[in-house]
């Protein structure tokens, strides 16, 4: 098989190693093709293997360069002729072929672990079970003001490998890391860490909730005495897991003052640490709910940490909007507001999108069942929701846990539980999508969801400005409770 890639600690060593060597990458969605553009342009000899047949990826494959060998239809043989094998991350660890590579003793390495070779800038990576996104868009802003070349990818839009493609020197690379993308790093080290809270999630591919958080803190495992782990010291489940871990630890908090850390008080942020003390008036904040104020927070105290002019982070923080998907407004009907969180993938999402309003809330959820304790929410349901509509693969699950509490109902669509809410909501309401689920089970992906629902809001106002005047709701079915 010839010599083996021996994963070094430094990304330089290990970009050396690739000039001639035989990688096979798995995977040919987006990160998978990045990654093989990246170790082609480091003189690697890569094969790009996928399970989907060769139509369904015809167009996604087009534009690789020539010498990138690709597979489709499944993985092959071939694999086992790689030194080093790199993983996209929706790849699990115990597929078939990857037991195999393992019993050759071929290295295994994910596509974050890859590009963080190709760069000497410090790295911070922002990981947790819920938040990580916009906290990294929120300190990507921040950064993005005061230095000229930033790197925000990772989880988040661009994989990390494409984005080095189109800037090879950032200055920072700030980066959302998922647990999917932890399982398999090496020699990644982040200059500072942050995880934002932990919470049962992906208990669809973990074997527990042990296990997913082994797979969080894999974040940790290069980091050293000089490195910063930030982290959410109101988390409970949190906090026992980092008794002994290496990096410096750096707590913030929403429920008052630290020795050392970052708080909120009343008129804004305050960030003590070492030699650093300082205080961020915040007049005013554009996102709704506690948890964007805890991701305002971390983003802020990242900005100071490394020397982000404070006015910047004011600026960011009075005119940040958020992102699709987040807690975001897509129409108003008759006097109802719908509101696309499709993002909110787990029953902590919900939990702080319900905790995010006032307004009575008619709820959609559910999706594909990722292991949740939907129970857990019914004492906030009671106080915040008037009715839910139930979808998808979990929505018996949901109906077991909150039955007798509040009233609900069961579609077999979207569009269908977009009009059952609409019926359901008077006036003054917000119809909110917040699945608690994935969304594999009816779409792509959860952007998928979140833009067919936005479709189906306007379809709704389409549909009400060519009616007669009055309440174009019809009548209420019965729910099932």
């Amino acid at each position: 098989m010839g010599a083996r890639f021996d994963i070094k600690s430094t990304g330089s060593e290990n970009v050396r190693q690739l000039q001639g060597c035989p990688v096979a990458v798995l995977g040919a969605a987006r990160s998978g093709r990045e990654v093989a553009r990246l170790l082609h342009l480091a003189g690697a000899r890569v094969l790009l293997s996928e399970a989907r047949p060769a139509r369904q990826v015809a167009e996604q494959l087009r534009h690789l360069p020539e010498d990138i060998e690709v597979e489709t239809g499944g993985h092959s043989s071939n694999i086992l002729k790689a030194h080093l094998v790199v993983i996209s991350p929706g790849i699990p660890l115990e597929i078939p072929i990857l037991q195999k590579v393992r019993r050759a003793h071929i290295p295994v390495v994910g596509e974050l672990e890859v590009a963080s070779w190709f760069t000497r800038a410090p790295i911070i990576a922002i990981t947790g079970s819920n938040g990580k996104t916009t906290t990294t868009a929120l300190t990507g802003e921040m950064f993005r003001y005061q230095y000229a070349d930033v790197i925000v990818g990772g989880n988040i839009g661009r994989p990390f490998s494409g984005e080095l493609l189109k800037m090879p020197r950032p200055v920072f690379n700030i980066l959302e890391v998922s647990s999917f993308q932890l399982e398999s790093i090496h020699a990644f080290h982040p200059r500072a860490a942050v995880i934002t809270n932990l919470s049962p999630n992906h208990l669809d591919r973990y074997a527990g909730f042990d296990a997913y958080v082994r797979a969080k803190l894999n974040l940790l495992k290069n980091m050293t005495g000089d490195d910063i782990l930030l982290y959410n010291a109101d988390d409970p489940m949190l906090t026992a897991h980092l008794r002994r871990v290496v990096p410096q630890q750096f707590p913030f908090s929403l429920k008052g003052a630290l020795d050392q850390g970052s708080w909120w008080q009343a008129d804004g942020i305050r960030i003590r640490w070492q030699e650093l003390d300082v205080e961020i008036p915040i007049p005013g904040m554009r996102l709704r709910g506690p948890h964007n104020r805890y991701n305002l927070l971390v983003a802020a105290t990242l900005a100071a940490l490394f020397g982000v002019e404070l006015r910047h982070v004011q600026q960011v923080a009075e005119t940040f909007q958020g992102l699709p998907h987040r807690l975001e407004p897509v129409g108003k009907v008759g006097g109802v507001l719908f509101v696309n969180d499709s993002k909110a993938t787990t029953v902590q999402a919900l939990e702080f999108a319900l905790q995010s309003f006032q307004e009575p809330l008619v709820l959609i959820a559910g999706g594909k069942d990722k292991g949740g304790d939907f129970g857990a929410l019914v004492p906030l349901l009671q106080q915040r929701v008037k009715a839910a509509v139930l979808i998808g693969q979990a929505a018996r699950r949901i109906q077991e846990a909150w039955q007798g509490y509040i009233p609900l109902y069961r579609c077999t669509t979207l569009k269908a539980a977009v009009q059952q809410a609409f019926r359901l909501a008077d006036a003054g309401d917000v119809v909110l999508l917040a699945p608690a689920c994935s969304s594999f089970d009816m779409f792509r992906d959860y952007e998928d969801r979140g833009e067919q629902f936005r479709r189906m809001v306007q379809q709704l106002e389409d549909v009400t400005h060519q009616e007669t005047p009055g309440d174009p709701r019809p009548k209420t079915e019965d729910p099932h409770s």
